[in-house]
């Protein structure tokens, strides 16, 4: 069960080579990249509530999480078709607008979502010899900026993970002479 939540890794029983149903390519790229959605969680509230993926990829020894919508899923699959035209044949979970909040429907989406990162991920590894050549994070997130690493949507941003942005007010700095505020109570002041 956890191997199927998680996906093999290199010494899984699941791995050897007696396995019939994995191409000699899938083995020896097995432990190159693997790729598992673990969860699912709900944010927002109410009408506005949405589910949020954890894709967790691991490259060789490196190991990261990203969190996505199915609308991003989506996106995804859309830009791969159009790059990779045999992608236009791996099953793609389709959309529900009515009924996407069951419990038994997110986890099947969640399973179908992962054995189509898996399938797009071994098509994307055989056709792209950039990432065969420098198998690592920073390769694939070239590739698929997919993979890039933010918070999860809803999530509040910590110092390290900030957009930097230009404000559109000029910062009070101490150089500058300020009106100096009485701090009294004036009429009016509750």
């Amino acid at each position: 069960e956890l191997i199927d939540l998680r996906g093999p890794v290199p010494g899984d029983l699941s791995q050897t080579s007696e396995d019939q149903s994995l191409s000699d390519f899938e083995i020896s790229t097995r432990a190159l990249i693997n790729v598992w959605i673990p969860s699912v969680f709900l944010r927002g509230k109410a009408a506005n509530a949405f589910h949020v993926y954890q894709v967790y990829i691991r490259i060789k020894d490196d190991e990261w999480n990203v969190y996505r919508r199915y609308t991003e899923f989506r996106s995804l699959h859309h830009k791969l078709q159009n790059k990779y035209p045999q992608v236009r044949g791996y099953n793609f979970p389709p959309k529900k607008a009515i009924g996407n909040k069951d419990a038994k429907f997110v986890e099947e989406r969640r399973k179908q979502l992962q054995n189509y990162l898996r399938s797009v991920m071994n098509k994307v590894i055989q056709v792209a010899p950039e990432f065969a050549a420098s198998p690592k994070k920073e390769t694939l997130v070239q590739l698929m900026p997919f993979f890039v690493d933010v918070p999860p949507p809803g999530e509040p941003l910590t110092k390290n993970t900030r957009p930097k942005v230009a404000s559109r007010f000029p910062k009070l700095s101490r150089g500058h002479p300020r009106e100096t505020r009485n701090v009294e109570p004036q009429s009016g002041d509750l």
